[in-house]
């Protein structure tokens, strides 16, 4: 009996047994399959992001490659005249920062369908492109002067004030022509093909603001050489410099009235919201300038440096941008609430900047070594390279995820609209911190 009692209870325990091990079976399988999904399902909600922006990142990359090939070749005109390196991150990132934040407004007004693609006075696209316009024009003679006010506080010798206001002003009036006009190209395309231009608008003006941003600040300062070797003066003693720099100066004094007085609300609103932030950002990427041109040496020896410099800002200021405008838009339509601890929403915007950091760095760093190879310049090795763009661009990717949160929801909370605010910030910043992890990651390898 005692056997037979001993025989039941352990079937009993055989019975029990089975389904606990069906059920642990079960749990195992789900735990499995459950991240699986997971990844689908993020890679489905960000689908239009990764079909849209790989292809502007990749522009981005090449027409940054091409600046930096043009800035390698500039050697000669930096050592010429001094301290003209310093105005070259400022004035490319002014670029961003003027016809991203359009782009980004732009963008905004299809998602709350205010747009209009037609240049009509009173309508969005003739306010923007009034105010960008406007404001490149002030910028430019802004950078002008901080570049030499910033030069003399850190002792750097370098062109007088003049020349670099001459310098800056018509290097942005020729490139703001052509970027204004690219700007609303894309624009009107996108509307038309119902396009998000949050995902790929910032990446085609950064890019298309490297590409000519060194050429047109070339010609600039060609155009200062050929005026300092003529013997004119007028009054007896104005040069043709001088007279032209005074000139900028005035219309600029003149535009920022007219902006602050205009009878459109929109116009007012994008001069006295976007002035102020962008002379922070003017000081911050003239600091970036600064470092720069402290280390002209170590880069003129290095140049394939050179070269990586502007595709790799070029890649952080897209990527910064593609989050800030999402995050404008988001914030605006209120898909996003504006909260001390970013939630599952923006972690995954977060995540997703990660993964297209990975690429895109990866790629500038393959792409600038093959570049000095082919021209023949000196370059460290190619995993040195592919590391220095590699980790430099993911420090710099860290800092631009967390910034563009806070500084967007700041501005929110405060009133403003993130799309004149956070992309200039964000911008400017990613320069200076970006300069700053490219020489912390070269220091390490090289």
């Amino acid at each position: 009996m005692a056997e037979l009692k001993g025989g039941m209870e352990m079937q009993k325990e055989q019975k029990k047994a089975k389904p606990s091990g069906f059920w642990s079976a079960l749990v195992v399988a789900h735990i499995q399959v459950a991240p699986l999904s997971q990844v689908t399902s993020f890679f489905h909600n960000f689908s239009d992001l990764f079909r849209q922006a790989p292809f502007s990142l990749l522009f981005c990359s090449f027409t940054g490659l091409l600046a930096g090939i043009g800035l390698s070749l500039m050697t000669g005109m930096l050592q010429l005249l001094p301290g003209l390196l310093i105005l070259i991150p400022p004035a490319i990132a002014m670029r961003g920062n003027v016809y991203s934040a359009l782009v980004s407004r732009l963008g905004t007004s299809m998602h709350l369908g205010l747009f209009s693609p037609t240049l009509r006075k009173g309508g969005v696209l003739y306010q923007n492109a009034y105010a960008s316009l406007s404001l490149t024009l002030i910028l430019s003679v802004i950078l002008g002067a901080l570049a030499k006010i910033i030069a003399d506080a850190f002792g750097i010798t370098c062109i007088p004030m003049q020349g670099f206001i001459l310098i800056s002003v018509l290097g942005g009036i020729i490139s703001g022509i052509i970027l204004l006009g690219i700007a609303i190209l894309v624009s009107i395309t996108g509307y038309n093909r119902n396009w998000d231009l949050d995902n790929m608008s910032s990446p085609i003006i950064t890019s298309a603001g490297d590409m000519v941003t060194i050429p047109s600040l070339y010609v600039a300062a060609v155009v200062l050489l050929k005026l300092n070797s003529l013997d004119i003066a007028f009054m007896g003693w104005l040069s043709p410099v001088t007279l032209l720099s005074i000139t900028f100066l005035v219309v600029a004094v003149l535009c920022i009235l007219k902006g602050l007085r205009t009878n459109d609300a929109v116009v007012r609103r994008i001069f006295v919201e976007s002035i102020p932030m962008l002379f922070i950002c003017a000081i911050l990427c003239t600091l970036a300038g600064i470092r720069m041109d402290m280390a002209l040496e170590r880069l003129i020896a290095i140049p394939s440096i050179l070269i990586l410099i502007p595709p790799f800002l070029g890649e952080c200021n897209a990527l910064g941008g593609i989050l800030s405008a999402r995050l404008s838009s988001m914030l605006h339509i209120g898909t996003v609430s504006p909260k001390r601890v970013p939630d599952k929403l923006v972690s995954a915007n977060f995540a997703v900047m990660y993964i297209l950091a990975v690429f895109v760095f990866a790629f500038v760093g393959i792409l600038a070594f093959v570049a000095s190879s082919c021209l023949g310049v000196a370059t460290p090795s190619i995993l040195k390279m592919l590391a220095i763009s590699l980790i430099g661009g993911i420090l710099c990717t860290t800092f631009l995820n967390l910034a563009s949160y806070y500084i967007a929801i700041l501005s929110f909370r405060f009133g403003l609209d993130p799309d004149n605010d956070t992309i200039p910030l964000i911008t400017s910043l990613t320069d200076v911190v970006g300069v700053l992890c490219l020489l912390f990651v070269l220091s390490l390898f090289l």
